[in-house]
């Protein structure tokens, strides 16, 4: 009887012991688990202050000394070589964020400094191994090289394009998340006063500005294109996407017949699609009939690849009579004749847009120059720096509730 109690206590003693074990595997295992996790990272500070110069900086800390002292290099790098170029009232403000994927965390620094318009920095850490790692350790190059250099190609201007071109991936700064990567080239001296960017979606069902929503502190401009659509025209849609952006294609119906899939893309667009007539005819010369054959078969042409109606005439030349009115299309001109068709210079283009913009306003371009595509590819991010967003006529007179009937024709009037 002894012997089967003490056998009973025995049994008890080592279940007692088999749970205690148990419970502290857990917890182990959870704590490794907190470690991986921002909870387990500490941010430390730099701070200081003179009459030179103002330093806040903050950094993390992990537990773990190589990944400590690779961070802290940078940073005190970063921080020494500010000190020394401050002349007079600098401002040096630096915060992060952590992206974990993977074995990998990346660090990326936010910079508010008066040296330079450089407004991040990014770390990428194996945790595994405990060194700093490079984009090409997780992406294969000849993959990023090819997604980042026909993105920059479409986005930006061909000076841009040529410098991103001839520059070393791994010197980019990369944000990474599960669906994106953002890469901005901070290495490149462009010349600008803002930080060329692209994203590459690792998901490539992207539909650009879906949810457009409208800031009342933003300004909005109308992009117009005429005479189109021509071999350049896809192009240009792919740039306005790419910068969040949208225009009014005013077509000729004898090219629409031409680029039918190009004009279904367009339609399926957050741009949109309006009459320029069909064969450019100056349309207040014309007889009823005449006339009527020249806008409407344009729209016969465009219902037939859509299945929708357009709503928008621009008259060639600009010139319209009474019977043009009474056709009941919303007739549209413009603010800012740019006049590419004549300078064809991306660069007089771009000067000529960037000094006359103003909230409201409607541009003039056509899509059948290359000029006009590589001018567009310099407007749309620095009118983005100026606090203005590239629309379409349609969101235009919604934003700014335009109402383009007969009585607001003049309102918009060549310059």
């Amino acid at each position: 009887m002894m012997l089967i109690k003490y056998k009973d206590s025995l049994i008890r003693y080592f279940m007692y012991l088999f749970s205690l074990f148990l419970a502290l595997f857990i917890v182990v295992n959870l704590i490794g688990d907190i470690k991986n996790d921002d909870l387990s990272v500490r941010t430390s500070v730099i701070q200081y202050s003179s009459d030179l110069y103002d330093i806040y900086v903050e950094y993390p800390r992990f537990d773990n000394n190589e990944i400590n002292n690779i961070i802290t290099d940078s940073i005190y790098s970063y921080v020494k070589d500010f000190k020394y170029n401050s002349d007079e009232n600098r401002l040096l403000n630096i915060n992060y964020n952590l992206y974990y994927f993977e074995d990998y965390v990346n660090i990326v620094f936010y910079i508010e400094n008066t040296l330079n318009n450089i407004k991040n920095k990014n770390l990428l850490i194996n945790l595994k191994e405990n060194k700093l790692d490079y984009i090409t350790s997780v992406y294969d190059v000849n993959y990023l090289t090819s997604e980042i250099n026909d993105l920059v190609y479409y986005k930006y201007s061909i000076d841009i394009f040529n410098k991103v071109k001839e520059s070393t991936v791994n010197n980019f700064t990369y944000i990474i998340s599960d669906d994106e990567i953002y890469v901005y080239f901070n290495n490149i001296d462009f010349g600008l006063d803002y930080i060329p960017y692209v994203v590459i979606q690792i998901n490539k069902n992207v539909n650009y500005n879906d949810d457009l929503e409208y800031d009342g502190d933003k300004k909005y401009i109308a992009f117009t294109y005429d005479d189109g659509p021509s071999q350049y025209t896809e192009e240009l849609l792919k740039t306005l996407e790419l910068n969040n952006s949208s225009a009014t294609f005013f077509m000729l119906g004898n090219r629409m017949k031409e680029y039918s899939d190009l004009v279904l893309n367009i339609y399926s667009s957050n741009s949109e699609i309006g009459s320029h007539s069909y064969s450019h005819k100056d349309l207040s010369s014309l007889s009823v009939n005449e006339l009527y054959n020249e806008v409407n078969s344009t729209n016969i042409i465009f219902n037939s690849i859509t299945g929708d109606n357009l709503k928008y005439l621009r008259p060639p030349y600009n010139y319209y009579n009474n019977d043009v009115i009474n056709l009941n299309y919303e007739i549209i001109l413009w603010n800012i004749d740019t006049k590419d068709w004549l300078v064809k210079d991306s660069k007089k283009i771009y000067n000529d847009v960037i000094s006359s913009a103003c909230d409201g306003c409607i541009v003039l371009m056509h899509d059948i120059y290359k000029e006009s595509i590589e001018a567009t590819k310099m407007l749309l991010p620095k009118l983005d720096e100026m606090g203005y967003e590239v629309v379409s006529i349609s969101k235009l007179a919604e934003i700014k509730g335009y109402d383009f009937s007969v009585d607001d024709v003049t309102n918009f009037i060549r310059d």
